[in-house]
């Protein structure tokens, strides 16, 4: 066993007195590695970051959530959002409005130096943007904004930027699909307002022929003609019995009328109802977000690290020495196995 250290220590010496023979070279190169990263590390364009973070408000529509009777806990305009919406603010932050409307408002295309003649620029946008700009759910559901940018004011004012346009295109995508679903209703509402305007008309007409209310006027008709009879008065029965004959004439249509003339004004109530919901929610500027950090400007560089990238390059010139010398060590053996 002691004879097994013992050589165990003598390779492990051998193998020091090997790399010392070789330190010339492992330290040059390891030298060169160092000033190869310390000439990366501070021709790196150094990046700051800015951060907003912000919780989904509950994705529901303003006559949901204030003007219906019947509300659930989802329809509470102040609850918090749950993963789902989460889901849906993230959606949102990826959307090619907000990213044109980023692009446009800081001058992105000159900020990562792109060529706006290239074919293939918007490519390059893309990548570029996907780099500085990051969006990540975190584990309380929250969804974060981060931006690197070489300024830190404007790394910070992309950030607040983004986390208002999410308002703004949310609205502008709700609203266009309220605002057709309120023509809609509202083009209903015109034509039943039109529909009992002509019955109402039909039912003034009938009332200057004699029909006021027909279950009324039948049965009082009945009553003073009984009374008629019992008297005698054959002048007032005939008058009555013209009377009926005016009912007999105009009292189906004028029930009809007047029972479908009830059920058209509970509808125009009810859609009078829906629309003002849909107008509710076409007029509607609710934020979609209630935002915990706005960005602020950073006092400090996020990246390059230079002395980690000195460090990296240190090592990987070291092990390239290491690996340089068991390629040469290997081709001397080749070499002199062919001699012999």
């Amino acid at each position: 066993m002691e004879q097994g250290k013992h050589e165990e220590g003598q390779a492990t010496f051998d193998l020091v007195l090997f790399l010392w023979a070789r330190r010339r070279l492992i330290g040059g190169v390891t030298l060169l590695g160092a000033l190869v990263g310390l000439v990366v590390a501070f021709s790196i364009t150094p990046l700051y970051k800015s951060e907003v973070v912000m919780f989904p408000a509950v994705t529901n529509s303003v006559s949901k959530s204030l003007l219906n009777e019947q509300s659930t806990g989802r329809d509470d305009i102040l609850a918090l959002g749950d993963e789902e919406d989460s889901e849906q603010l993230l959606q949102m932050l990826h959307s090619d409005r907000i990213r044109e409307r980023v692009t446009d408002r800081f001058d992105l295309m000159t900020v990562y130096e792109i060529d706006t003649a290239h074919k293939h620029r918007m490519t390059e946008l893309l990548e570029a943007f996907d780099d500085h700009i990051t969006f990540e759910r975190t584990k309380f559901s929250s969804v974060r904004v981060k931006v690197l940018d070489p300024e830190p004011l404007r790394a910070a004012n992309i950030a607040n930027f983004i986390a208002d346009q999410v308002d703004t295109v949310w609205t502008e995508m709700a609203r266009e699909r309220a605002s057709k679903g309120y023509r809609v209703v509202q083009n209903k509402v015109f034509e039943l307002e039109e529909s009992i305007r002509v019955m109402a008309d039909s039912m003034r007409v009938l009332r200057q022929l004699g029909v006021h209310d027909y279950h009324t006027q039948t049965e009082r008709y009945n009553e003073y003609l009984g009374a008629a009879i019992v008297k005698g008065d054959r002048r007032a029965i005939e008058e009555f019995e013209e009377r009926f004959k005016v009912l007999a004439l105009y009292g189906g249509p004028y029930v009809t009328l007047q029972d479908r003339m009830f059920n058209e004004i509970k509808r125009l109530s009810v859609l009078r109802m829906k629309l003002e919901q849909a107008q509710a929610d076409m007029e509607s500027d609710l934020p979609h977000k209630f935002v915990v950090n706005r960005a602020q400007p950073s006092d400090k560089k996020y990246m390059p690290i230079r002395w980690l990238v000195v460090l990296i390059s240190m090592s990987s010139a070291f092990l390239l020495s290491l690996l340089l010398i068991v390629v040469q060590v290997n081709i001397r053996k080749i070499h002199n196995s062919h001699v012999l």
